[in-house]
Order: structure tokens, then sequence, then C-alpha cells
């Protein structure tokens, strides 16, 4: 009975890992990163160590970050920047609190919507994600070259370029997990975790902003006829 139950689990913790596509691709179809790159960078990941210094999904250590959730909240940053030169012509640090709530939910609902095909096995990254890929090679490389930085790792950690890029393709697919929705259900493969409020936002946020100003304003006039 106890080994039909492991066998049962084990069968449904397979079933349900996120999957990893064959091909990472942009808008334009040019190939990102591969699977074979997301499983390499995770065999980096373990012969370095690296769950020693920081974590994966949580699991690992907190001498250093969460390196999904990390690349995931650079990701978020980098839609965000693009959508807001698309909607109003600004930097993202520089829009009103009404303002930057639309974004938020913008960029939330375009994380969370899952672009993987599994009948071609190719995941489709925004080109604000292609580009953040990139940046996060040379972002990672000064992360393990600096050990004021990296949690005590020695300084130079990690300067093969290969290494870096399968292991910057790891986070990413880890990034991608945490925040995509698994078809048929309204959270991501790893329920949400880590959690970024950027990259999970709603346009519920938007609602609630707009009614708690309107109801300020509605306070506020009352006020005023109460004082006259």
């Amino acid at each position: 009975m106890g080994f039909a139950v492991l066998t049962l689990l084990t069968f449904e913790a397979y079933q349900n890992a996120p999957p990893i596509p064959a091909r990472v691709v942009d808008t334009d179809g040019g190939v990102v990163f591969t699977g074979d790159d997301v499983r390499n960078g995770q065999e980096v990941f373990l012969e370095h160590g690296l769950m020693d210094n920081g974590t994966i999904w949580g699991h690992g250590a907190y001498l250093g970050p969460d390196f999904g959730a990390a690349t995931l909240h650079e990701w978020a940053l980098a839609i965000a920047r693009q959508r807001a030169q698309a909607r109003y012509s600004r930097d993202y640090a520089t829009l009103s609190g009404e303002e930057r709530v639309a974004v938020d939910a913008e960029v939330g609902r375009l994380l969370k919507t899952n672009r993987y095909d599994s009948r071609t096995d190719t995941l489709v990254v925004l080109p604000a994600g292609a580009q953040t890929f990139r940046e996060e090679i040379r972002r990672w490389k000064e992360y393990f070259g600096d050990p004021r930085r990296n949690g005590g790792l020695p300084a130079n950690f990690m300067t093969d370029a290969r290494q870096l890029h399968d292991l910057t393709a790891f986070f990413t697919w880890a990034a991608w997990a945490s925040v995509a929705e698994r078809p048929g259900s309204n959270h991501s493969y790893t329920n949400n975790f880590p959690y970024d409020p950027l990259a999970l936002a709603t346009t519920w946020g938007v609602s609630d902003t707009l009614e708690a100003k309107r109801r300020r304003k509605a306070r506020t006039s009352a006020g005023r006829h109460c004082e006259g």
C-alpha cells in the first residue's frame, strides 16, 4: 500500500512539473535558448553548489538571492519600462500612481499568459523577455565576480561564457514557471511562488485604485459642502 502511494505521488509530481521546452524563441522565431541549455544550466547550478549560496523556488540557502525570483523581477521591470513608453511616452519611474497601476496590471497579464505550445514543444517570449535574457547573462557574471555582493563566493567564481549562458537559461526557465499560468488553472506551475507583486499584478489593482480615488473625491466634496 505504502509503495503504491509513493508511486502515485511520484507520478503526480512528474505530471505537474513545469515543462522544459525544446526551444524558447522570440516573437520573430529566433531561438533565445533551448531545453538543453536549461538542463545544462541546472547541472552547472548543482556542480558549483549554488544551492549553498541562493535558492530556486525557495530551495537552497539564503546568502544570495532566489535566482529565479531575481530574474523574474528584472523581466517584469523591463516590460514595465516598455509599456510605460508605449502608453504614456514616459519612463516607468515618472508615472503617476494611477498610471503605474495600469502599467503594472498589463505587466502581470503579459507575464501570466502562458505561451508554451505543447504540440511544438516551443515557448515564445516577448521581446522584453529576450532582451532581459541577454542582459541577465552580464548581470550574473557581475554577481559571481564580486564577493562583496554575492554572499561570500570567491572573486570571479564563474567566468565561463557557456556556463553563464546556460545557467541564465535555467534561471529564466525557473522565472517563467513561477509566473506563467498552468493550463486550466489561475496560478503558475509553482503556485505563484516566489511572489513578485509586479509580475503578478492584476487588473483588480486598477479597479481598487480608481474606486479609492472616487471615494476620496466624494469625501472631500462632502466635507467642503458641510463647511459651506
